[in-house]
């Protein structure tokens, strides 16, 4: 049998995983500091990084190439920037399972996320203050940060944004421009290289709030029938030749 040491191939791998082991920046206890007050920081950062991957990866054949549609138009001038884009389409077009798409192939590269689900919904079960506190406490982590009504909130919000470098935000199945107003106003609302992801039933929603980048969801149901019969046309064909 041969050794692995053997292997040029295998060692070359072992020696940059142990070199990249070995630079990997950890916790430092001071002494100085309570002992459960250090346990907690980790756990703080343990979680947050959990939380970035906690949303379902996977989406229905035939919408990988409008995640890649909308993706570019999130970085078409670069990283830069503040950028708001829009995802409209009619009710089960596929626009939250896009945005969650989104979400895992960018999300790493932002100092803050938060993923506001069903908007519409819980904007008028819990009504929009509920909404700025889910979004003060993602974003900044903070227990301490509440919102006491809708304009204090707005302000809350966009003083703390500010002192973020880069965010990101995803407003799902929203429905009321004042919505959009108490959760993501203006661009200089945010810190440099900040996106903000949108999604909708009305098209006019977004340009009254001057997101100008939109992208318009196909029927996403004829895209999979159409993505399956060509697969399976596929499979007849290799199954065909191997008969």
């Amino acid at each position: 049998m041969r050794k692995s040491s053997d292997d040029p191939s295998k060692v070359q791998k072992w020696k940059r995983a142990l070199h990249r082991a070995a630079n990997f920046t950890g916790f430092v206890f001071e002494g100085n500091k309570y002992e459960h007050e250090f346990i907690g920081k980790i756990v703080e950062v343990v979680l947050r990084e959990i939380k970035r991957v906690s949303l379902h990866a996977d989406y229905p054949i035939g919408l990988e190439s409008q995640v890649s549609e909308v993706k570019s138009l999130l970085f078409s001038d670069g990283y830069d920037g503040v950028h708001m884009v829009g995802i409209y389409g009619n009710a089960g077009s596929g626009k939250t399972t896009i945005a969650h798409a989104i979400y895992h192939l960018i999300a790493n590269g932002f100092e803050s996320i938060c993923f506001l689900e069903n908007v519409r919904e819980n904007s008028y079960k819990h009504g929009l203050v509920h909404l700025q506190n889910i979004l003060l406490s993602n974003i900044f982590e903070r227990k301490n940060l509440k919102s006491r009504n809708i304009e204090h909130g707005i302000s809350t919000i966009q003083h703390w944004l500010q002192q973020k470098k880069k965010t990101l935000l995803i407003l799902d199945d929203v429905d009321k421009i004042e919505q959009l107003q108490a959760l993501a106003g203006k661009p200089d609302w945010f810190g440099r290289g900040t996106r903000v992801i949108v999604t909708t039933r009305d098209k006019h929603l977004l340009e009254s709030h001057g997101i100008e980048r939109i992208y318009v969801m196909e029927n996403s149901n004829s895209v999979n029938i159409l993505e399956l019969l060509s697969m399976m046309f596929k499979c007849t064909n290799l199954l065909g030749r191997s008969i």
